[in-house]
């Protein structure tokens, strides 16, 4: 779907993309919110701009890309050729930008090094009133403003609206831009600083397939359980733990990463536990690598379960027999909430009170859940989210994980491009 008869441009001074620069990176995730939204965004660098090599948001084959921003030294001062800095700059706006209909920028207003960038985009919006200008700003305004041209243009409210990240620090925003009486001027927005995970991180694409179709990233207890599904490593318990979890409010998912499982009578388990979790109302989220790709009929690679395992926040480990199992001591190494069985020696000698336990049952202790299993697991899940929510960095990375990437602040970002551009 491509937003029809709305450009949007971004004006970057930009001459290299690969540098772990954090602005490079605020600007990539607006682009691939507007890409990923049927924009077709148009990205203003530097006309000396160094193209990364290989597969990457910077090619002129994947955006607009427009090498349109003048090469210039960059100085905090004014010097005698300040105004043949300002021509280059407009000059170039002018050839560029008469397609624009919504200017997004990146500290121009707000940097020394800026100003004849400032004063160009000023005076080219003078010509061009029709013309929204979003401008981002990254840095702590200024408490001590200039009164002389041009320096007085960084404390002079711009054309259309200063974009700010939070809103503790928005009235000195407005202070330090003459703004008294037009405060609707300062929009807060944290949108431009949101991450994805799977984009922001070098993962498999394995993992991103797998981590995508099972929508890991939307879970608030996330589990994932590397397993051959004999009926000894008992998935259905943490299935009946989820449904708790569910019923307590909490959006729960189950990936299973079964193991070399493509015989009849693995198959036939697996069925009984995608019926198990329809009956429980989660069946949309319980899921099964081998059944979510066929690269993963006889397994998944280690360092796409590790992978895996990043993207979850919680262990379930419910096998009723283990010696030591080495995929709790990966799930601890990625510093997960793990939950062990209690009714298993080993687990308690192994990983004493680095886990929380749960009493699954074993080949030696044979558990009868009173009144009924399901609602001993309802029990459970509250205290699951308990541990879950008291532990500080691991729900800041559910958090994280969920509500600030650019899907979930999307709409935060949208309503922005379509304010009228005087914003009276």
């Amino acid at each position: 779907m491509y937003r029809e008869g709305k450009k949007v441009g971004i004006y970057t001074t930009f001459f290299e993309a690969e540098s772990g620069y954090s602005l490079i990176r605020v600007a990539e995730t607006q682009i691939n919110m507007l890409l990923d939204h049927g924009y077709d965004p148009a990205v203003f660098v530097q006309e000396n701009f160094a193209q990364p090599g290989g597969e990457t948001l910077w090619r002129p084959e994947t955006i607009d890309l427009r090498r349109a921003v003048p090469k210039l030294d960059l100085d905090t001062g004014i010097g005698s050729d300040f105004d043949d800095r300002v021509s280059l700059i407009y000059d170039a706006m002018v050839k560029t930008m008469a397609d624009i209909d919504v200017c997004i920028t990146h500290d121009i207003i707000a940097q020394t090094f800026y100003q004849p960038h400032n004063v160009a985009m000023r005076k080219y919006a003078q010509e061009r009133p029709s013309l929204l200008w979003l401008h981002w700003i990254h840095s702590v305004p200024a408490d001590k403003r200039a009164t002389d041209y041009p320096r007085n243009c960084r404390f002079t409210p711009p054309p259309g609206f200063i974009v700010y990240p939070n809103s503790a620090e928005s009235t000195r925003v407005m202070q330090s831009y003459s703004l008294a009486g037009k405060e609707h001027k300062v929009k807060v927005s944290r949108s431009a600083h949101a991450l994805d995970p799977l984009k922001t991180w070098h993962y498999n694409p394995l993992t991103v397939d797998l981590a995508d179709k099972a929508r890991l990233i939307d879970g608030e207890v996330v589990v994932v359980y590397p397993a051959r599904l004999d009926k000894g490593k008992q998935p259905e318990k943490i299935i009946r733990l989820l449904a708790g979890v569910q019923k307590a409010g909490y959006d729960p998912r189950l990936l299973v990463i079964d193991w070399q499982s493509s015989g009849e009578r693995f198959q036939k388990y697996m069925n009984e536990l995608e019926t198990l979790a329809g009956e429980l109302e989660i069946g949309d989220k319980v899921h099964f690598t081998s059944r979510l790709n066929d690269q993963c009929n006889q397994g998944v690679p280690q360092h796409v379960v590790i992978e895996l395992m990043d993207l979850a926040n919680v262990g379930v480990f419910p096998s009723r027999t283990e010696t030591y199992s080495i995929v709790v001591h990966e799930n601890i190494n990625r510093g997960n909430l793990t939950v062990l069985n209690h009714d298993l020696a080993p687990m308690r000698e192994l990983y004493g009170n680095n886990a929380i336990y749960m009493d699954f049952g074993s080949d030696t202790v044979n558990r009868k859940y009173r009144p009924d299993e399901q609602t001993f697991w309802d029990h459970q899940a509250l205290r699951l989210i308990a541990e879950l929510r008291n532990n500080r960095a691991l729900w800041a990375k559910t958090v994280a994980r969920r509500d600030w990437t650019p899907t979930a602040l999307w709409k935060d970002f949208e309503w922005l491009l379509y304010l009228e551009p005087e914003g009276e």
